[in-house]
């Protein structure tokens, strides 16, 4: 999740401003299409996992999260704003749905006297897939930016390196269905959905 959020927050502005020339204003609300569909779905996320489960709601996300990810590769020659914020707003719908879920699973997989180490973890593995994945993305971008005169990077040279790391988003996407799949079909307990209804009102 961490990883994935870094790979788009850090290189869609980027992609749009250097491809299309457009504004930091209209690169920033393309990317803020993500902002969006996060909390749009994550509003309803616990109504789902109580119905479908913790894992059909994650792979539900995760496939989202793939779709989105997969357009962004198809489409990164062919720039569009449009597109572009459709396809955030998809992937963050797709967070949302995947975010959540697999959190509450850790949560609800220990003792109350252990949740609070679990939710610490999952806080910091987001954290160190965020570093960890900026910094590789950050590699692969500039591994193709560094080709050329670094004052005279051309729309092509963006693109090419945009789609790199559109590339490694969605090679992370995968290995997380992996990790979904590898979830174990558990539903919440009737204490977690009572739970869940006090945290969403």
């Amino acid at each position: 999740v961490g990883a994935i959020l870094m790979g788009l927050t850090s290189y869609v502005p980027t992609y749009l401003e250097g491809s299309l020339r457009v504004t930091p204003i209209i690169a920033g609300l393309a990317l803020a299409a993500l902002t969006i569909g996060w909390p749009a779905t994550a509003a309803v996320a616990g109504k789902l996992y109580l119905r479908w489960g913790f894992k059909r709601t994650s792979a539900a996300g995760v496939t989202l999260v793939i779709a989105g990810a997969t357009v962004l590769v198809t489409m990164a020659h062919r720039p569009h704003v449009g597109v572009v914020a459709t396809v955030c707003f998809v992937i963050g719908a797709g967070m949302g749905l995947l975010a959540v879920p697999t959190l509450i699973a850790a949560q609800s997989s220990v003792d109350w006297n252990e949740r609070g180490v679990v939710t610490g973890n999952n806080m910091f593995a987001r954290s160190l897939g965020s570093a960890i994945g900026v910094a590789i993305f950050g590699a692969i971008a500039n591994s193709i930016f560094g080709q050329g005169d670094i004052h005279s990077i051309g729309p092509a040279a963006i693109r090419s390196g945009s789609a790199a790391v559109f590339a490694g988003v969605l090679v992370v996407a995968a290995a997380t269905a992996i990790a979904v799949v590898a979830m174990p079909r558990t539903p919440p307990s009737p204490q977690d959905a009572s739970e869940t209804d006090d945290i969403l009102g």
